[in-house]
């Protein structure tokens, strides 16, 4: 009786062994980061959304690993978050990591810290792109980010204000 309780345990030990290896999302574990392709301003762009299909956003004024969005700024743009290290449900061209900053464990894609916007009422939707002429859409071909730089070009006029933090 005893051999066979050790042999049963030892045989589940080495299944969550595996399941370990293989990785969350290949037992339907939600993944953190999805893709969609939604319209962004008039033109079809295939983009990072959370697990909801809520697209996600970078801010120009983040370093790789410091969020300059926080307290009342992250109730506008609650930053992405995870309690492990994010998964996606497709192969990305960039890479997925996991920072810890003045938020959490918040994730990133190539060096960009990702975040949702309040503004996007529902999945797909691209409200955020260029509040403040600083925040924008997280595209699947998002370049690695360097200190305090996005990637972007700067609009002259993002005609939205200055609520964008």
């Amino acid at each position: 009786m005893e051999r066979r309780t050790t042999a049963v345990l030892a045989a589940v030990a080495g299944l969550v062994l595996l399941a370990a290896a293989i990785g969350p999302a290949a037992f339907g574990a939600a993944n953190t980061v999805d893709t969609a392709a939604i319209m962004v301003k008039g033109v079809s762009t295939k983009v990072l959304t959370d697990a909801k299909g809520m697209t996600l956003y970078y801010v120009a004024s983040d370093t790789p690993t410091t969020s300059s969005c926080t307290d009342g700024c992250a109730k506008i743009w609650p930053p992405l978050l995870s309690t492990s290290a994010p998964a996606t449900g497709e192969p990305l061209p960039g890479k997925l990591a996991l920072v810890t900053t003045a938020n959490g464990s918040q994730v990133s894609y190539n060096g960009h810290l990702l975040y949702v916007y309040s503004g996007d009422s529902a999945p797909h939707q691209a409200n955020g792109q260029g509040v403040a002429g600083k925040w924008w859409v997280a595209k699947v071909d998002l370049k690695p980010g360097a200190a305090g730089g996005s990637g972007q070009p700067k609009p002259s006029n993002s005609g939205y204000g200055n609520g964008g933090w």
